[in-house]
């Protein structure tokens, strides 16, 4: 069933939850950055931007810091894994004529995905540790993506755009200055379908389950900028962002307007000033929250670093 969730219809600095918070480490879940542009961080301030490495920064600085200017490996999962062949399985799944997109030929696009997956550079040695564990993940997977058909039927859906590669050029917003700068947003939406009346509808997927909903926000800020990307890609408004999270059958749908993305779009300036200052100074600060127990970076965070211990007493 699609709900509209009550506290997602403000826009607040909930920080975020991530592809699979379901109580399971990140480390096991983080799903990779399929819309991280190029980086400019290491040699000057910000040129480009993409709505994940926004909302990383809207949840902790520091994870930004991390992930994007420091560039630290993270070593990927199996989840991330399911994550990416369920994405292709999807994704191949609609260029099929309506009548043949059921759940046998799902799952056959999934298992040719997951050998697909499993052959690129950075998932070579997903299962190296425990090879026995493969087909087990595997046989978990085929479910996670069989309950995609829980939530919606691809036989009556014609969506307008797959993996859609997306960007926007925004500016200072300061009219004043001669010489103003301008930032790149660029990413790519999973799919872009058509609402009752000619609207649009943007459609994300997620292998995970629904995360709480307090900390819901940072999936939709992500969609709510490739609405803003969308509208003045395409001179309208999307009517509605959706995500889909297949690990619990849930469909969570915000209505977007005009004047929330005219906020969106003041939101992403002023992220873009505080990432610009973050990098000219170095000042990157931690916000320690819930979400740290699904951080890979935890064990080097200076916010979980150990607290001195106090003397012993007879030491005095």
């Amino acid at each position: 069933m699609e709900t509209v969730p009550g506290n997602l219809l403000e826009d607040t600095e909930t920080p975020g939850s991530g592809e699979d918070a379901t109580g399971a480490r990140r480390t096991q879940s983080l799903p990779p950055d399929r819309d991280a542009p190029a980086s400019a961080e290491e040699s000057g301030p910000l040129a480009n931007l993409s709505p994940s490495r926004a909302s990383d920064f809207k949840t902790c600085p520091q994870l930004f810091k991390f992930r994007h200017v420091d560039k630290l490996p993270a070593v990927p999962t199996p989840a991330q894994a399911r994550g990416t062949a369920v994405h292709l399985a999807l994704e191949r799944l609609f260029l099929l004529p309506p009548a043949e997109r059921h759940p046998e030929r799902l799952l056959e696009l999934f298992d040719v995905a997951w050998e697909d997956t499993l052959q690129k550079d950075e998932y070579r040695e997903v299962f190296a540790d425990d090879p026995e564990s493969r087909e087990d993940f595997h046989r978990s997977s085929r479910k996670v993506a069989e309950k995609y058909f829980q939530i919606e039927d691809p036989r009556t859906l014609e969506p307008l755009e797959r993996e859609l590669h997306i960007s926007l050029m925004i500016d200072e917003g300061d009219s004043r200055r001669d010489n103003h700068k301008q930032l790149e947003i660029r990413g790519v939406i999973d799919r872009l379908d058509p609402a009752p009346g000619g609207g649009l509808v943007i459609t994300d997927y997620k292998t995970g389950r629904a995360p709480p909903l307090r900390f819901a926000d940072s999936g939709f800020f992500a969609l709510k900028v490739y609405a803003l990307m969308v509208q003045e890609n395409r001179q309208k408004t999307p009517d509605l962002v959706r995500l889909l999270y297949l690990g619990s059958s849930e469909a969570h749908s915000l209505p977007v307007s005009a004047t929330q993305l005219r906020g969106v779009k003041k939101q992403l300036r002023a992220l873009w000033w505080a990432i610009d200052r973050a990098i000219s100074t170095g000042a990157f600060p931690t916000r320690k929250t819930r979400l740290c127990d699904w951080c890979s970076y935890q064990s080097i965070c200076p916010a979980w670093a150990e607290e001195p211990s106090s003397p012993d007493p007879a030491d005095r």
